[in-house]
């Protein structure tokens, strides 16, 4: 029997108040999950998942070839051996810079080597990160498209030169990189620019007046096909500094040379690297060191904003 409303004066009909059912917590949820009276599973009956299923299955596949397509798109323009964007076109331009290594992996010490030659803990720590740098010099010692290359025998096609760890002597892992001795080495490497090829500094009647005495006769005492070498020079960064250390030797050279450039992301490509060895820097004394590299066409900057070289101190405890 349909329930009657009560009429109003103004002709508004008045239905009675009917309390809903009190239900328990636990028979909201299972109503809630599935209600056998109205059919419903979550709210919803079969048709209406059905509806909302179909809709979002339309939906995502739109959306996942849309995606496809896009990404198709952008991976067309790339090529996995060349940037796209190279040299001053790139974000890093056509300027290399210059890093070391070893470097401690606590951001406390930063660009600090400071060590104790008589301290084995102090020697295994900075051989320790001098060996992580090398693991993939020492990994990349054989491979079908690596060479022994040399002034007069350059790579070709995909051959890469060989980095060859022998030759960096007292700097070698036989005598502890140096840090256990008074004469520590540390490891210098350009950053890589695709396609960069250096302007070299091989005219001996052409060399900036900047330039350390010691690497202008360096340059001048090497045979003219010697001479095509991104040259690297150290030297105490402050006049206090250079009383305190004067003397680096460089191994295997002094530099980078042209057989390794230009980068061409040739499979098992390894940058050339330069050892430096810090002759006997005055112990217990923090020094400040500045190395930099030498070619026509990399900018040099001191400073803050520091361009084709790398500072770093170092100190050594007795």
């Amino acid at each position: 029997m349909a329930m009657r409303g009560k009429e109003s004066e103004n002709g508004v009909y008045e239905f009675p108040y009917m309390k809903p059912p009190q239900r328990s917590a636990w028979e909201s949820f299972r109503t809630g999950c599935y209600d056998s009276k109205n059919g419903t599973v979550l709210g919803r009956n079969g048709k209406s998942w059905a509806q909302i299923l179909f809709f979002y299955l339309i939906f995502y596949a739109v959306l996942a070839a849309l995606f496809s397509i896009c990404m198709k798109g952008l991976l067309s323009t790339i090529d996995e051996r060349e940037p796209k964007w190279k040299m001053d076109s790139s974000l890093i331009g056509n300027n290399p810079g210059l890093g070391f290594r070893p470097i401690s992996n606590r951001t406390e010490e930063g660009s600090l080597i400071w060590f104790n030659s008589r301290n084995a803990t102090s020697i295994q720590k900075w051989v320790g990160f001098t060996e992580d740098f090398m693991q993939p010099y020492r990994e990349a010692s054989t491979g079908k498209n690596r060479v022994i290359c040399d002034f007069d025998k350059m790579p070709t096609g995909d051959q890469v030169c060989h980095v060859d760890l022998d030759k960096f002597g007292a700097c070698g892992p036989k005598n502890h990189y140096g840090f256990n001795s008074s004469s520590p080495c540390i490891f210098l490497k350009l950053n890589r620019i695709f396609d960069w090829v250096p302007d070299y500094y091989d005219d001996p009647k052409n060399l900036p007046e900047n330039m350390p005495q010691q690497l202008k006769d360096k340059i001048v005492g090497l045979p003219p096909s010697q001479r095509k070498q991104v040259w690297v020079s150290c030297i105490g960064e402050h006049p206090a500094d250079k009383e305190h250390v004067s003397q680096f030797e460089y191994l295997p050279s002094q530099g980078f040379p042209s057989y390794y450039y230009p980068y061409r992301n040739a499979p098992g490509y390894l940058s050339p690297i330069v050892a430096v060895q810090i002759r006997q820097p005055t112990p217990n004394v923090l020094i400040n060191i500045e190395c930099r590299s030498w070619a026509k066409n990399i900018n040099y900057r001191g400073g803050n904003q520091r361009e084709g070289s790398v500072r770093f101190e170092i100190m050594r405890d007795i």
